[in-house]
C-alpha cells in the first residue's frame, strides 16, 4: 500500500509522520491559526482563560498522541468502535522529530529527500504531492515564501477562500500539474467535497500545528469558525449570491471541537471582516429622532436616511438609513454532542446584551397610548432587506421587540474598524450541563444562512471566548497608549536638556 506522510510544524521544530492512507477528513475546528510563542503572565485571579493558559505554558511538541486524539475526539459520535479503529495512526508512520536546527526548506529537505524524483514523477492534473495545511491566508502566504529553496522548479497553488472563489481554484487545479498546495482546512475540505482537488497523488500532508496568532491561539485552542463556506454553508453560501433567493431561507450546519473546558461565563460573538462600518456616509444614514421614540419622525424620516428613508410605494421605513437595512440577519442554534450520544442544546441568554444607556436614553419605542406595538407601528415599512418587520425581530420575548430590540441596538452601535464582532449570547449557566461553562468535547452549530457577504468581498465567522476581570482582549488600545506615552516620555527628555541648556532663568536664551 503506498505511504502517506504527515508532517506537523512547529516554530523552529517540525515532526514528520508516515500515514498509511485511509479516508480521513480534515475537521473545520482546525482553521484556527497561532503566530508567537507566550511569555509568562502573572495570575490576577483563579479563574484563567485559554489565551492565560496559552500564555504561562510552553508550546508542547506535536506528536502522533495529538493528531490521534484529535481525530478520536471528532470521530467519536459519527462512527463505531470498529471504523474507529481502522481510522487509528500507527507510531511507526511517525518519522523523528526536528533538532531545533532546521528551517521549514531544509527540514522538508530532509522528510523527503528524493523531492526532486517525486516533482518530476508526478503528472496527474487535479492533484497534488504535497499538502499544506495552515490556519489562514496570510500564514499560507508565509509558508509558500519559506519553501523557496525547497520546492525547486514545483508549482505551488494557495488554497484559501479569501478573495479567491472555490471554482476558480478547481480550474486553476485542473489546468496543469500542481505539486504542493497550501491552504487552510475550510477550503482544502471543500475542494475535496467537490472533488476538485483529488488525493490520488498525495504523499505527504503538512499540519501547521503549533504555530500561534497574535492571540496566542494554535489551530486546535479557541473555536473561532469561519462559516462562510464551511461544511454545509457552502450551499447557501451559493443561494445569496443572486439576490432573487433572498426571500429563499438556508439553514446549514458547522461541527468544530473544544479540546479545552471553558470555564465560568463564555460569550457568543458573531464576527464579520472586511465590511466597513465607519464609513462617514453610512454612519449618518440613520435617524437618531426616529430611533428615540418621536412619532413625528417615526413617519416622517429625516433625509439623511436617503436612499432607504422611503420604500418604492411612498411608505416610510422603520428603523430608516442604511445601517439598519444592513443588519446582521444570521441566526444561530449551540448543540453539545456528549460522549453518550445525545446531542443537547446550549441555552444562550439573548437578552441584557446592551447598555443602560442604550435601552433607557438613545433607543426607545413610540409611546404606546393603550396601543399595541403593531398599531404604534402601523402605516410605517421594514428596510428593503429586512425579512420581518421590527415589532416582530424577536417572537419569543414581547418586551424585546422594535427599537428596543438587543440585537437591532448592538448592530447600530458602528464598529471603528473593517474587521469586528459583536456580542450574540451569553451562556445560560443555569442548567445542570452547563453550570461551570462549556464542557470540552464536540460541538455543532445550526445557522439560519440570511445575511450575504459577496457584496462586500467579507467573510463571517462565530466566535466563542470567556472575559477576565479586565474585560476582553484588545491589541489596539494597549499599542495606542504604549506609542502615546513613549512619544510623550521622548517629548519630556527633548524639552529637558532644552531647558537644561539654556539656563532655568532663561538668560541664556537673551541675545
Amino acid at each position: 500500500m503506498r505511504r502517506l506522510s504527515f508532517v506537523l510544524i512547529q516554530p523552529s521544530r517540525f515532526l514528520t509522520l508516515k500515514y498509511g492512507w485511509k479516508e480521513t477528513s480534515i475537521s473545520q475546528r482546525e482553521d484556527t491559526g497561532d503566530e508567537k510563542t507566550a511569555k509568562p503572565k502573572r495570575k490576577r485571579r483563579k479563574k484563567k482563560t485559554i489565551t492565560d493558559v496559552l500564555a504561562t505554558s510552553e508550546p508542547k511538541p506535536g506528536s502522533p498522541a495529538d493528531l490521534q486524539d484529535l481525530v478520536t475526539q471528532f470521530f467519536s459520535d459519527k462512527r463505531s468502535v470498529i471504523e474507529q479503529e481502522e481510522l487509528k495512526l500507527q507510531n511507526s508512520s511517525f518519522l523523528p522529530s526536528n533538532d531545533m536546527t532546521h528551517s521549514l526548506s531544509s527540514y522538508l529537505k530532509q522528510a523527503a529527500p528524493k523531492w526532486a524524483k517525486t516533482r518530476k514523477q508526478h503528472t496527474e492534473k487535479g492533484s497534488v504531492v504535497l499538502l499544506i495545511v495552515c490556519s489562514s491566508a496570510l500564514r499560507t502566504i508565509d509558508l509558500i515564501k519559506q519553501l523557496t529553496t525547497f520546492k525547486g522548479e514545483a508549482k505551488v497553488v494557495k488554497l484559501f477562500a479569501k478573495h479567491i472563489k472555490i471554482k476558480e481554484q478547481v480550474t486553476l487545479l485542473q489546468k496543469g500539474i500542481t505539486h504542493i498546495g497550501v491552504g487552510t482546512p475550510g477550503r482544502i475540505g471543500a475542494l475535496i467535497e467537490k472533488e476538485g482537488l483529488s488525493l490520488r497523488a498525495l504523499r505527504y500532508v503538512v499540519l501547521d500545528w503549533n504555530w500561534r496568532d497574535q492571540k496566542l491561539r494554535r489551530m486546535v485552542d479557541i473555536p473561532e469558525v469561519d462559516y462562510t463556506e464551511a461544511d454545509t454553508c457552502d450551499v447557501c453560501y451559493e443561494k445569496r449570491k443572486n439576490v432573487t433567493n433572498a426571500a429563499q431561507s438556508c439553514t446549514c450546519k458547522v461541527e468544530f471541537s473544544i479540546k479545552k473546558p471553558f470555564e465560568g461565563d463564555v460569550f457568543f460573538y458573531y464576527g464579520l471582516r472586511n465590511f466597513h462600518q465607519n464609513l462617514r456616509r453610512y454612519m449618518d444614514s440613520r435617524d437618531d429622532a426616529q430611533m428615540v421614540g418621536r412619532r413625528a419622525n417615526l413617519k416622517k424620516p429625516a433625509s439623511y436616511c436617503e436612499p432607504f428613508r422611503l420604500d418604492a410605494n411612498g411608505v416610510p421605513l422603520a428603523p430608516c438609513g442604511a445601517v439598519a437595512n444592513s443588519m446582521f440577519n444570521d441566526s444561530f442554534t449551540l448543540w453539545y454532542h456528549s460522549s453518550a450520544g445525545s446531542a443537547i442544546e446550549v441555552p444562550l441568554i439573548r437578552k441584557g446584551l446592551t447598555w443602560y444607556t442604550d435601552k433607557n436614553i438613545k433607543y426607545r419605542n413610540p409611546r404606546m397610548d393603550n396601543m399595541t406595538l403593531v398599531q404604534v407601528f402601523n402605516g410605517t415599512a421594514p428596510p428593503p432587506y429586512w425579512h420581518k418587520p421590527v415589532y416582530e425581530l424577536d417572537p419569543n420575548e414581547a418586551s424585546n421587540n422594535g427599537f428596543i430590540n438587543d440585537d437591532l441596538i448592538v448592530w447600530m452601535r458602528e464598529a471603528a474598524f473593517p474587521n469586528f464582532k459583536k456580542l450574540y449570547g451569553i451562556l445560560n449557566r443555569s442548567t445542570k450541563t452547563f453550570t461551570n461553562g462549556l464542557q470540552e468535547g464536540n460541538y455543532s452549530i445550526k445557522i439560519s444562512y440570511n445575511f450575504p457577504v459577496q457584496p462586500f468581498q467579507g467573510r463571517k465567522e462565530v466566535v466563542l471566548t470567556t472575559l477576565t476581570w479586565f474585560g476582553g482582549q484588545n491589541h489596539f488600545l494597549p499599542i495606542a497608549y504604549l506609542v502615546t506615552s513613549s512619544l510623550i516620555l521622548l517629548l519630556s527628555i527633548v524639552l529637558t536638556v532644552v531647558w537644561w541648556k539654556f539656563g532655568k532663568n532663561g538668560s541664556n536664551m537673551e541675545e
